[in-house]
């Protein structure tokens, strides 16, 4: 394994149930790199990412972390491991403050309290409307202020990868061109990976990275940033490929 790929899946297969969703599924992620994963809706994404941070149980396959196979370990584990999450509709406390929001993971992890309060300084410069609003409570922000909140409270413990499921949906194209951004800048001034679960093709070329194209659970082609350096290019080369 070279030392730079922090995440390798190795033929990778579950599901529901008795049924098989996710087929002999292979990929890795380097550290710093942006890798999108996309495909039509009902052809196993979701499940995909699940499988990896363990909200779904591994058939068969591996899932080796930084050199160690994390496979059989829960969720929590793998998260304090250093896999951050962010699941599609954002699940943020309504009824929490945003700054309490942005800490809960903390709350129940002892060990990243120390140095809490720079990272959260890192996470307000990286999203100036979270601090505005940090006594506010979850529930008065838009959906794109609430996308922004979800991806800070995964940053709040330093994760390795995070892993963002569709996050694009239901938030106005300036807001996904900030939160594209704020990813590259994450991605190249503090080293952290992304594996993005994206179904829009703008979203997608602006990341500059590779895609993996899935089709019925498996992985069909992995697309080069340069082949979908252009939405038109990318539009195109998704669009034939998922048919």
């Amino acid at each position: 394994m070279k030392k730079d790929v922090l995440l390798k899946i190795e033929n990778v297969n579950s599901g529901y149930g008795s049924t098989t969703v996710i087929n002999n599924f292979s990929f890795s992620l380097n550290k710093s790199q942006i890798l999108c994963i996309t495909g039509r809706n009902g052809m196993g994404k979701t499940t995909l990412i699940k499988t990896i941070i363990g909200l779904i149980a591994l058939r068969s396959g591996s899932i080796i972390f930084k050199n160690e196979d994390i496979s059989k370990l829960n969720s929590s584990s793998r998260s304090i491991k250093g896999i951050g999450y962010v699941p599609q509709g954002r699940e943020i406390f309504s009824s929490l403050t945003v700054e309490q929001n942005i800490l809960m993971p903390v709350f129940t992890r002892k060990a990243f309290k120390y140095g809490v309060k720079n990272k959260l300084r890192d996470i307000y410069n990286l999203f100036p409307v979270l601090e505005e609003k940090k006594n506010n409570n979850g529930s008065s922000l838009s959906g794109g202020q609430q996308q922004q909140l979800a991806i800070a409270r995964a940053l709040i413990f330093n994760p390795e990868i995070i892993i963002l499921d569709e996050p694009s949906e239901g938030i106005q194209p300036s807001i996904v061109s900030f939160i594209g951004e704020t990813l590259k800048k994450l991605s190249n001034s503090f080293d952290t990976a992304f594996l993005v679960v994206e179904q829009n093709i703008a979203f997608i070329s602006q990341l500059k990275s590779d895609c993996i194209l899935v089709n019925k659970g498996s992985n069909v082609k992995t697309l080069t940033a340069s082949q979908l350096s252009s939405v038109e290019k990318a539009r195109e080369l998704l669009s034939l490929e998922s048919h």
